[in-house]
């Protein structure tokens, strides 16, 4: 007894010692990625109080746009139409540094050793070899932001500075990369092929310390443990650890992308989080993270998509359907300005009252049968109001009905569609007038228009086929309309099949008709990774409830009760969004190597965050917001619960 007593007193006296010591906040951030660098100005002062400050060039002052050096080998080979380049070139370099240590003890080589082996072993004409390369280096090379600010600021202070590197660059080519990134005014440049050895032997190091230093006191910073820490201090020198992006970002990222885009996504996601460089209050919130990590690839590779089909099929304009397009229309407008877009008020519950002359069974179930489930009862009243048919409750009333009556059975809601299909006409006329409004707004959207795209996030093609029924059918328009989804409805029952399959419908991520797998995972925990996906996708606005027609024949739209409280998080994670995109685009925007995001690609990152960030980052995000559960439906704040009731519910 006394052991488990002595046992609790410490655990409680080491949670009150967290607690003092901050420990307890710092362990409800760890799930936001920081670089955990200090600020440029720190290490500027600290690296001040020595006379020579060194520095390694690649993954330190130098960044690439992709994650792994030999990526840019993918660009060349592209370049000058040859196969398997990468795995050409990198075979080249290794049998001549073999070789080279064989004869000399050595293993560095040139830049123009290499092609020259390129030139008599694969074929590679080593002029254009060489030129395309350094092209290539030049494209995906970038100043590192954190050291680009520290470099500047030791020599706005007249710091001696110098640069050290294990590179087949020779000091020519250094310079010209250096010069590219903005580096210039540093004393002494010094590269391992011109002298045939380097850092990792130590002997450059010495060499540098022997016939330049004279003495002074010297601090190296570089991102290799044992190139630039170990072998730096073991001859004499100091060193300033900087762990490369790539090793502080690898375990926040997805491995199982493709080698182009997984590259791209990978260097352009860990530049922004882990370079240390403009990490302001904004980029450490959560919400913003998911938006920048997870939800940027994701819109900018379907946005691509649907620009891409609009394209192919000649369309005359791209209509964006709230909510869900809210985002997606501010990153198509960013990309492409030479097919039109919109951005479309209505809701799927909107739709269906104005469809409702062919979409009666969803209507029906929507509205009634969805509610028998409700933790707060609904009475008739209350699924008639929701409807808009107020109108129909005298009618009700007057045959003896009691509208306060609950309805919370399976029964009793058969009973209430059975006194709506009695009165159906007036249910249609009700919604005829809503469905008139709508054309009226429409139809400025529509004018000069013969092709559009209706574009939604999904799942079950709602809004999609809604717009095409009454655009085609309905009001007889001579416009075709195709609808476009990321992803349909789950495998096991899909309603939008018949719709895939005549192409009215097309789907992005995934649907019964590909990229199953996908389909398979995602439908697992439908409910919960659909939220993982709305999240992205959501808008700053209510959602639509109807149109009504005013006498003048003017129109209005009508809003469900505004989600206030989700309006920050939805801005920040959309800026999240939208600065990925702007990152992805200004470093790949010009490259069709890495520019074009296939869907599993674009999947990849949002699925990794559902499996292995869960309750780390989008719990934390999210576990708060709310939503309602039958949306659109002028409950108002009657069904709002937080996503952590949905998943406490969903059991996750």
């Amino acid at each position: 007894m006394y052991s488990q007593f002595k046992s609790k007193v410490k655990n409680k006296i080491k949670t009150i010692g967290r607690k003092i010591l901050g420990m307890e906040q710092k362990k409800e951030i760890v799930s936001a990625e920081r670089s955990g660098r200090v600020k440029p100005t720190v290490l500027a002062r600290r690296l001040l109080e020595y006379d020579v400050i060194s520095f390694d060039i690649f993954d330190t002052l130098i960044l690439r746009t992709l994650s792994k050096p030999t990526d840019v080998f993918m660009s060349v080979g592209q370049e000058l139409g040859m196969l398997n380049y990468t795995t050409m070139r990198r075979e080249m370099e290794l049998r001549l540094r073999d070789g080279k240590e064989a004869e000399t003890g050595s293993r560095e080589v040139t830049f123009e050793e290499i092609y020259e082996a390129m030139e008599k072993y694969c074929g590679v004409n080593a002029k254009e070899g060489i030129e395309a390369e350094f092209r290539a280096e030049l494209k995906y090379c970038i100043p590192n932001p954190y050291m680009k600010e520290v470099f500047d600021l030791l020599k706005n202070y007249g710091k001696t500075i110098i640069i050290v590197s294990d590179m087949y660059f020779s000091e020519q080519w250094m310079k010209k990369l250096l010069s590219a990134c903005g580096y210039e005014g540093y004393d002494r440049l010094f590269v391992s092929c011109d002298y045939g050895f380097g850092k990792r032997s130590g002997k450059l190091y010495q060499k540098i310390s022997e016939e330049y230093l004279n003495g002074r006191s010297v601090i190296h910073v570089g991102d290799n443990p044992t190139v630039d820490v170990e072998m730096a201090e073991k001859q004499g020198w100091v060193s300033e650890f900087y762990e490369d992006i790539h090793t502080r970002g690898k375990k926040y990222r997805p491995s199982l992308m493709s080698s182009c885009i997984g590259s791209a996504y990978r260097a352009v996601v860990n530049i922004k989080m882990h370079s240390g460089a403009f990490e302001s209050e904004k980029e450490r919130d959560l919400a913003y993270q998911y938006g920048y990590i997870n939800g940027g690839i994701l819109i900018l590779g379907y946005v691509q998509w649907i620009h891409r089909q609009a394209k192919e099929e000649h369309m005359d304009k791209v209509l964006f359907i709230a909510r869900d397009g809210w985002i997606m229309k501010q990153v198509y407008d960013d990309l492409y300005d030479d097919i039109p877009s919109e951005y479309v008020y209505l809701s799927r519950n909107a739709a269906l009252k104005m469809t409702c002359d062919y979409n009666r069974y969803e209507l029906f179930r929507q509205f009634v049968e969805r509610r028998v489930d409700s933790e707060k009862p609904y009475t008739i009243r209350d699924i008639l109001v929701s409807m808009e048919l107020e109108s129909i409750l005298p009618m009700l009333e007057k045959d003896g009905i009691h509208t306060g009556d609950i309805v919370d059975t399976k029964e009793k809601a058969e009973q209430v569609k059975e006194m709506l299909l009695d009165r159906w006409e007036h249910v249609c006329g009700v919604y005829e007038s809503s469905a008139q409004a709508f054309h009226q707004y429409m139809k400025p959207i529509l004018a000069g228009c013969h092709r559009v795209a209706a574009v939604d996030t999904g799942w079950r093609g709602t809004c999609p086929a809604a717009i095409k029924y009454m655009i085609e059918k309905k009001w007889e328009e001579d416009c075709e309309v195709t609808g476009m989804m990321m992803g349909s409805c789950k495998y096991k029952f899909n309603n939008t099949i018949p719709l895939i399959k005549d192409g009215s419908i097309r789907t992005y991520l995934f649907s019964p008709q590909h990229n199953d797998h996908l389909a398979r995972f995602h439908y697992n925990k439908n409910l919960i990774h659909n939220t993982c996906i709305e999240f992205i996708t959501s808008a700053p606005h209510p959602s639509v409830t109807s149109f009504q027609k005013g006498d003048d024949g003017s129109y209005k739209i009508r809003f469900e009760y505004p989600e206030q409280e989700n309006y920050e998080i939805t801005e920040n994670v959309h800026q999240g969004v939208l600065d990925f995109v702007k990152d992805y685009k200004k470093y790949h925007g010009d490259s069709l190597l890495f520019w074009e995001i296939p869907a599993l690609d674009a999947y990849w990152p949002v699925r990794f965050a559902m499996e292995r960030r869960f309750e780390s980052v989008i719990k934390k995000a999210f576990g708060g917001y709310v939503y309602n559960k039958y949306v659109g439906g002028l409950e108002g704040k009657r069904d709002m619960d937080t996503f952590l009731d949905m998943c406490r519910k969903e059991g996750v």
